[in-house]
């Protein structure tokens, strides 16, 4: 086999030459595109492979994953639960290989299939796609946290990962419950509804539940319609734990994407949920509030991932008179959007929207007793 490209499109051709006909020639390499950016862990492109098999010019899409400094962790996880759906069955992008060694071609790298399909966001806006969408994606969750998670190498690691995150996020709650209160006279309005409304949040301990193969950003758009056959793609944050916390993240993520649809898709998606896996999440309240507070750390209501001098920092600067909190957080506003505004999914480019439904959220649904079907 011989290939027409040099340096690193020959060395993408050689990745590929045990997922061909061995009697293939003419390999080539083209139409490299850049798909998108996913912060400072990883660039994807797409490219085509061409081959000549018994005379006739064949061609297969493949997505290139580029992993960024200190990321290859990541890449690596991502490459064996890739791997472990797919040997079981579950729909999801082929995983050919991945390269931890940054040498190759600069830096560490995943090749995988390229799953030409739409959004299931998409759909969402017609009501009469609404409810199928919406059971395709709960039966399909609800399968894959049936799967026994230790079919996943190294799923030690993905437990260790899911529990620190978790960990995080309650020493976040307990800390602006205990010390935020002299800071509510002064900083700006939105600091103050948000931090009032934490407090309100019981104080409901999990139960300990048999852990699954967590998605860990399971929505809409992270589920291809290609060929009427559903893909579920963007594992990079893949985790092991409860279960319920896929389901909250799911919950809050409907809410946001499609609040124009009639009723509520994120009760809508927990009622499917829990009769594909017939049985109620125990700690579908707690992982609704935990979902509430990470989405609350991505748009500056709180940063879970600073230290607690870090934080006291932050709401000093809020303190320090309303001009100057606003001042800071205008400025950092503005940096995070420019983070943001390349993000694929819409609604992570408006920061003032997600900081709204979060506080939302917190002082009035999480204690409504009736929801809109």
């Amino acid at each position: 086999m011989k290939t027409r490209n040099s340096g690193n499109l020959a060395v993408l051709a050689k990745y590929l030459l045990n997922i061909l006909p061995q009697n293939a020639t003419d390999l080539s390499i083209r139409d490299i595109y850049r798909l998108s950016e996913q912060g400072a862990s990883s660039v994807m492109y797409s490219f085509v492979l061409t081959y000549v098999l018994e005379g006739l010019k064949q061609r297969r899409d493949f997505v290139l994953r580029l992993y960024g400094e200190g990321f290859e962790e990541r890449g690596f996880k991502e490459f064996a639960v890739l791997n472990a759906l797919e040997e079981n069955g579950f729909p999801v992008p082929a995983a050919y290989y991945f390269e931890a060694d940054g040498g190759v071609m600069g830096k560490p790298f995943m090749i995988m299939e390229k799953i030409a399909g739409i959004p299931a966001s998409h759909y969402l806006d017609s009501e009469a796609n609404v409810q199928t969408i919406i059971d395709k994606m709960a039966k399909i969750l609800a399968r894959i946290h049936e799967l026994d998670p230790d079919c996943i190498q190294n799923s030690n690691v993905l437990k260790k990962q899911y529990e620190l995150r978790q960990r995080r996020l309650l020493e976040m709650r307990f800390f602006i419950k205990k010390y935020c209160m002299s800071f509510l006279g002064f900083s700006p309005l939105r600091q103050r509804r948000f931090v009032a409304a934490v407090k309100r949040l019981e104080e409901v301990k999990p139960k300990k539940v048999c852990p699954a193969i967590l998605h860990m950003d399971y929505e809409p758009n992270h589920i291809l319609v290609s060929n009427r056959r559903f893909v579920v793609v963007d594992w990079g944050e893949a985790s092991i734990g409860d279960p319920a916390f896929d389901v909250g993240w799911a919950y809050h993520k409907l809410r946001l994407g499609r609040e124009l649809v009639k009723g509520d898709l994120g009760e809508r998606f927990v009622k499917s949920y829990e009769k594909y896996a017939g049985q109620r999440l125990v700690n579908l309240q707690f992982c609704k509030d935990m979902a509430a507070l990470e989405l609350a750390s991505w748009c500056n209501l709180y940063s879970f991932q600073s230290s607690r001098f870090q934080n006291y920092l932050k709401l000093i600067d809020l303190t320090f008179g309303n001009f100057f909190g606003k001042l800071m957080g205008s400025l950092y506003l503005h940096e995070l959007r420019k983070l943001m505004a390349a993000h694929h999914t819409s609604i992570w480019r408006n920061i003032e929207y997600l900081q709204s439904y979060t506080i939302r959220y917190l002082e009035r649904d999480r204690y409504s007793k009736t929801y809109e079907t």
